[in-house]
């Protein structure tokens, strides 16, 4: 069975977090997949249709995908919509714009001449279409067909303010959700977050099926995550008190790893400088993956460097003036 091209439309939030979670959910939904194309706010994955929803079901630095019918120049467009072979069934055309592309072009004119060229013989239906187009300005003009939405107020409604217990400098969810895809974690897999805290990323990968297993050194923190998830619903495999260093005893192999350590001055660090707690951090997160596995580890610093583990990639986000978080994926060697 060939891969087929799906067009993702991504959020923009961040210039490569997006394409990096949406790569993350392809690895972690199929044994073969291609990424054969990227550009401002867009991204176009080859893989086989049965895998659209479960990739789909996990992102959330994406608002929309589907199948991907190409791309041109603006001046092509009403030329390559009436090659378009679409399927049978009322239709709409809705355009999107990333951030600043092609301002002078007004969208809804746009959609509306795209409209007169592909809806010929066809029923037009702006409330429940058969077919959706899907017109993407960019650094061109994509078109897809849309097949998939993502809820992304799921993620509002998750949020610190929202659990019984939490920790206002905590990953908003879908950023919490973004680490646990980046390290290509399968459904039923097992993530450990060896600094689990209100249970941010712990609650994100249940979300998807993922065995959650945390670990905070702070018992207060430990009973807060436990009632977090439970406030949702969410299973977890074991969440224990531990200090970093002792998470291959009491939790020995894990599939990956995905956390954010404490910053400094307003989190529990027991009095120990963050040079040395993120150090013993990385040894031990090396330790309880097998070779090949990956974590992702969300820092105020550039990720140090760590015997057995390799830097993939690193991705560094402006939260305000005093804080900025590295988003470090790594590999056991």
């Amino acid at each position: 069975m060939s891969l087929v091209p799906y067009f993702f439309e991504l959020s923009g939030e961040h210039p490569a977090l997006p394409l990096a979670e949406a790569y993350g959910c392809c690895a972690a939904e199929c044994e073969y997949f291609q990424l054969s194309g990227s550009g401002p706010g867009y991204a176009i994955f080859g893989f086989h249709s049965d895998k659209l929803e479960s990739i789909s079901s996990r992102l959330a630095l994406t608002h929309r995908l589907g199948r991907y019918l190409g791309s041109c120049a603006m001046d092509e467009v009403l030329r390559f919509a009436g090659e378009l072979e679409l399927p049978p069934g009322s239709i709409a055309v809705r355009a999107k714009r990333f951030q600043g592309s092609f301002m002078e072009v007004d969208l809804n004119r746009l959609a509306a001449k795209v409209g007169g060229v592909v809806a010929s013989g066809r029923r037009v239906d702006l409330t429940t279409p058969d077919v959706e187009l899907g017109l993407f300005v960019s650094d061109q003009v994509h078109f897809y067909l849309r097949e998939a939405e993502i809820d992304r107020s799921q993620f509002e409604a998750r949020k610190v303010a929202e659990r019984p217990f939490f920790s206002p400098i905590s990953l908003h969810p879908k950023f919490a959700r973004a680490v646990v895809n980046m390290t290509f974690v399968p459904r039923g897999g097992r993530l450990l977050d060896p600094f689990c805290g209100t249970g941010g990323v712990l609650i994100e990968a249940a979300t998807i099926g993922v065995k959650a297993c945390g670990s905070d050194i702070s018992p207060e923190m430990v009973e807060g995550c436990v009632r977090n998830l439970e406030h949702f619903g969410l299973p977890y495999d074991r969440i224990e008190v531990a200090d970093i260093g002792d998470i291959g005893e009491v939790f020995g192999k894990v599939d990956v790893v995905a956390t954010d350590p404490p910053y400094g001055r307003a989190t529990s660090t027991m009095k120990e400088p963050l040079g040395e707690l993120y150090d013993r951090a990385m040894g031990s997160i090396a330790g309880v993956l097998e070779r090949g596995a990956r974590a992702c580890v969300v820092l105020p610093r550039p990720c140090p460097r760590a015997e057995g583990m390799e830097l993939v990639h690193h991705h560094l986000q402006k939260v305000h003036r005093s804080l900025s978080r590295n988003y470090c994926v790594l590999r056991r060697r």
